[in-house]
């Protein structure tokens, strides 16, 4: 039987503006590009989830509008189970403003609408997905009550946790058990830890302030410079940034936690987790959009076959 996977989080409609550099004050500049696709981080996690072969449940909020309703038919189409996904009146549907440099890298502006209506009580309506489910998908852009909440009843019926805790904001991870993980980004983990990181060994400092808050396993995205995750022991591992070529890291975030969630919950040891998890991100990275970038299983198959399983470097904590 497939792994089943519960997302409680965001729905968006990603406006995606090309661009060779952000405008000054009072200038205005041409886009290279515009595309409108489906985002939003629950979203993308959900059917990154699926495109791996993972059966994915949806709980979250959209508005009563053209946005909701091509929201929703599209996790249909992406097999992901959206019964849970309710409509909010008077709201409109969440929508994020992404401009993209000649770099890849982006800046992103975040109209929420009807996610800030995800509501306790909406958890409650899906409980019985918690009872079913083998790990649970969080990330902040939805209420910090919701979140809390969730969390709560996935302990409570044995349900593990990956939180990535974007966007960057102050979060209790004091609640996390060591079965769970969390998956911040280097800014969102230099707001949790309280250390800058302009390097690994920054990295590795980072990791063992936030081991002192919680006990749960932790993954430290870098970006350019990989990823950094806590190890059993004194160690820390080093994932070795692969050498491709970056078109957009959008998608880089929620790729790398649906290889997570798939690689844990088909049982694979943390390494090799970690490695599949690298790679999707990767694959992500050399894509345009967010959905649109997000591999398929096969396509992870693929990059091993080529790249391989990826360098692996430890350090002591």
């Amino acid at each position: 039987m497939s792994s089943r996977i519960l997302i409680v989080g965001s729905l968006n409609i990603d406006m995606i503006l090309k661009i060779d550099r952000m405008p000054e004050t009072g200038e205005n500049l041409f886009a290279r590009q515009f595309t409108m696709l489906p985002g939003g981080k629950g979203n993308n996690q959900a059917i990154a989830c699926a495109r791996l072969g993972l059966m994915v449940y949806m709980v979250g909020k959209v508005g009563d509008d053209d946005f909701g309703a091509r929201l929703r038919l599209n996790l249909e189409q992406e097999n992901v189970d959206f019964n849970f996904v309710t409509k909010q009146a008077l709201t409109h549907t969440g929508l994020a403003f992404i401009f993209i440099d000649t770099k890849g890298e982006n800046r992103i502006l975040v109209a929420p609408g009807a996610n800030m209506k995800l509501s306790v009580d909406d958890l409650e309506n899906a409980s019985q997905l918690f009872k079913t489910c083998d790990y649970l998908i969080l990330q902040l852009e939805v209420p910090h009550s919701v979140v809390k909440s969730a969390i709560q009843k996935a302990h409570e019926n044995n349900v593990k946790v990956i939180l990535n805790p974007a966007p960057a904001q102050p979060f209790p991870i004091e609640i996390l058990t060591e079965n769970d993980v969390i998956t911040p980004n280097q800014y969102e983990a230099e707001v949790l830890s309280g250390v800058k990181i302009r390097s690994i060994e920054d990295a590795v400092q980072a990791l063992k302030a936030l081991d002192q808050r919680c006990p749960s396993r932790k993954v430290i995205t870098l970006g350019e410079k990989g990823a950094l995750a806590s190890d059993s022991g004194n160690r820390c591992i080093h994932l070795v940034p692969r050498k491709i070529d970056v078109q957009d890291t959008t998608a880089a975030g929620d790729a790398f936690n649906a290889g997570l969630a798939y690689g844990l919950s088909k049982g694979m040891d943390w390494i090799t987790t970690l490695q599949l998890a690298n790679n999707a991100g990767a694959i992500a990275c050399t894509r345009i959009g967010a959905q649109s970038a997000l591999p398929y299983l096969r396509d992870i198959d693929s990059f091993y076959s080529t790249q391989g399983t990826g360098e692996i470097r430890y350090f002591d904590v």
